[in-house]
């Protein structure tokens, strides 16, 4: 069962559709016109609803959809049943819910939906720094914005930038000690609409995320028409670097290293490769975030993404990231 049909409502029914589950689908939406697009998109009548409890008990597994400050109140009854949940991110909308949220999950699988962790590219750069062919991880940069719409319901900080938080904490295998954030809200939505931040990590990495919607983007968007993306993802060590541009399926390998040299640290080029061509759609991803939740669900593996780390750590570092840009300072999570 999938609760809300958004905007990524038909990405996600895609997903389904490639694993060949989308006829056992059901569907709960309290908007009539999230129903009728879902219904229009091949969906059975009989199994679309508003109301929650008209499919729960039939369901096996549920994928939470809806809008993040009501994540922890539609969960409820889902986890009182034990089924097994994959949540969208972010898994709650504050650091409060989120340790309730854990606290009530009895021995049932739960994945938080991370998208960038079942992407071929992040797991191609994933590969490169476990194997431990870049060395040391020095620095790690994400940059996600584009002139796009400003979502209602949140900023680019909770929307955007914890797809690369997350990102980073995964490349590291750690989640950051100290944090320090300016975000902007130009628009007087509520909401910020911009922001960079920077992750100090115990093992003395350091990372950088900027987002917003009021830069422009290098590409057009192949989510939402009529936006400009720039989803550019980097992370570099002491024997190389890998260089991710999610907007092209476009991934460098630079195999490179710096020595001492007659009192000169010079760089020791040892060339650039460039081992991916192949176009990844969002629905295709996002087939494998279920993959994955599937085969934790059957006891194949550990979750993708799981709610210590990246439900609770990932509420943790935004409540630091709002608290350093209010306060103006580096704040120790």
């Amino acid at each position: 069962m999938q609760i809300g049909f958004g905007n990524f409502g038909p990405t996600h029914l895609a997903a389904w559709r490639v694993l060949g589950l989308a006829d056992e689908l059901y569907v709960v939406d309290p908007d009539g016109a999230a129903r009728r697009r879902c219904m229009d998109l091949g969906i059975a009548p009989d199994r679309v609803s508003g109301t929650v409890s008209d499919f729960l008990d039939q369901a096996d597994l549920v994928v939470i959809l809806a809008p993040t400050d009501l994540h922890l109140e539609v969960c409820l009854p889902v986890l009182k049943t034990g089924k097994p949940l994959f949540i969208e991110k972010p898994m709650t909308a504050n650091l409060n819910d989120a340790q309730a949220l854990r606290d009530l999950i009895r021995e049932q699988v739960v994945q938080v939906g991370f998208y960038f962790r079942a992407h071929p590219l992040a797991q191609r750069a994933k590969e490169e720094v476990d194997k431990g062919r870049l060395g040391d991880l020095r620095y790690i940069s994400g940059r996600f914005h584009g002139h796009k719409r400003a979502r209602s319901d949140s900023g680019v900080v909770a929307n955007d930038a914890v797809h690369f938080i997350d990102q980073a904490n995964w490349m590291v295998g750690e989640l950051p000690l100290e944090v320090d954030a300016v975000t902007k809200d130009h628009f007087g939505r509520g909401h910020d609409d911009f922001a960079l931040i920077r992750l100090f990590y115990p093992s003395g990495a350091l990372a950088h995320v900027e987002v917003g919607c009021v830069q422009p983007g290098r590409w057009n968007d192949n989510i939402v028409p009529g936006a400009t993306q720039t989803k550019e993802f980097m992370v570099s060590g002491s024997e190389g670097a890998v260089e991710i541009d999610y907007q092209v399926n476009d991934l460098q390998v630079h195999r490179v290293r710096h020595e001492l040299v007659e009192g000169i640290w010079r760089p020791d080029n040892r060339g650039v490769e460039k081992p991916y061509c192949t176009v990844v759609e969002p629905y295709q991803v996002v087939a494998a975030e279920f993959q994955a939740f599937l085969d934790a669900v059957d006891g194949k593996a550990l979750p993708l993404a799981g709610v210590d780390e990246c439900g609770v750590g990932m509420a943790r570092t935004l409540e630091a990231i709002e608290c350093s840009s209010i306060e103006n300072r580096r704040v120790l999570l």
